[in-house]
């Protein structure tokens, strides 16, 4: 095994070697007393190796479902996976054989509910499912049906909730 030679009077966070170009290469950062491992697990090849050495890596692998997340600094750590909830959504108004446009209501607040985009919702009507553009239109939380639905059908719908 070879020795390993540091560079002579490093700077903080100086990384050696400064662009490995291959993976399973070790790389060491000078954190101002002494050379720490930089846990490297890929590599980006040369040029995007500087990018990727300007993060502070967690020092863990995280578990199965964790992302990786920037805090704005560059400093990363793993974080449970933002998912989105389902809204269920029922009309404010029936069908009543004569009306197309009607609000659309999240059932468990049970506020007007605006799909965002407004292609981000399933319709149905009974146990059909509705083909967008074809079927129906939203706009905001205002659902048009292209043809008038029977009064009395069964409507129901859902769509992901807004992620903040």
């Amino acid at each position: 095994m070879a020795a390993i030679v540091f560079p002579y009077l490093p700077a903080v966070g100086d990384i050696y070697p400064p662009d490995p170009g291959d993976g399973n290469v070790t790389q060491y950062r000078w954190d101002g007393e002494k050379w720490v491992t930089v846990p490297v697990f890929i590599s980006l090849g040369s040029e995007n190796q500087v990018a990727y050495n300007q993060y502070q890596w967690p020092q863990t692998i995280g578990v199965a479902g964790d992302q990786l997340t920037n805090d704005g600094n560059g400093n990363l750590s793993w974080q449970p996976s933002a998912v989105p909830s389902l809204a269920n959504l029922t009309l404010q108004q029936p069908f009543d054989g004569i009306r197309i446009t009607f609000t659309l209501v999240d059932i468990a607040t049970g506020l007007p509910f605006a799909p965002f985009p407004n292609n981000n919702i399933v319709v149905f009507l009974g146990a059909v499912p509705q083909t967008p553009t074809e079927a129906y239109f939203v706009n905001g939380d205002q659902i048009t049906f292209t043809e008038v639905p029977l009064a009395g059908t069964n409507f129901y719908a859902f769509s992901t909730t807004h992620l903040q």
